[in-house]
């Protein structure tokens, strides 16, 4: 599957603000990097406990839309790719409700590209 394809897919769960359907775009264990730290996930109810709360914002800013412009991409082995990906997310006027930056560490299962890594960027 292209890291393309698969980021749309991922857009659409993330604008389902369903938990379950965002979870199902990871694989445990997954390795989350932020400012506040390192977390490692083991199992599949944090991501969906993660995300319950993580659409939130999203919602509050009437986010409708959101486009991954993929700013990197490189294939680190045959199963695992890393990508640098801009998120702009637009509300339901059209106009531009924010935009992030983030790293994914992408796995090649049976199932297609799963994320097993996330950096969550703050500039």
């Amino acid at each position: 599957m292209k890291t393309a394809d698969f980021l749309n897919d991922y857009a659409a769960a993330l604008l389902s603000y369903s938990a379950h359907e965002i979870a199902g775009f990871y694989q445990v264990p997954l390795t989350v990097y932020s400012d506040e730290g390192v977390l490692q996930v083991n199992d599949m109810s944090e991501v969906v406990n993660f995300w319950l709360a993580g659409v939130e914002p999203y919602r509050k800013r009437g986010v409708v839309n959101t486009v991954p412009e993929i700013i990197s991409e490189e294939q680190l082995s045959k199963t695992i790719r890393a990508c640098k990906v801009l998120w702009n997310n637009f509300n339901t006027s059209g106009k531009k409700a924010g935009s992030e930056t983030n790293f994914y560490i992408l796995s090649e299962t049976a199932e297609g590209l799963k994320i097993r890594g996330l950096i969550i960027t703050t500039t």
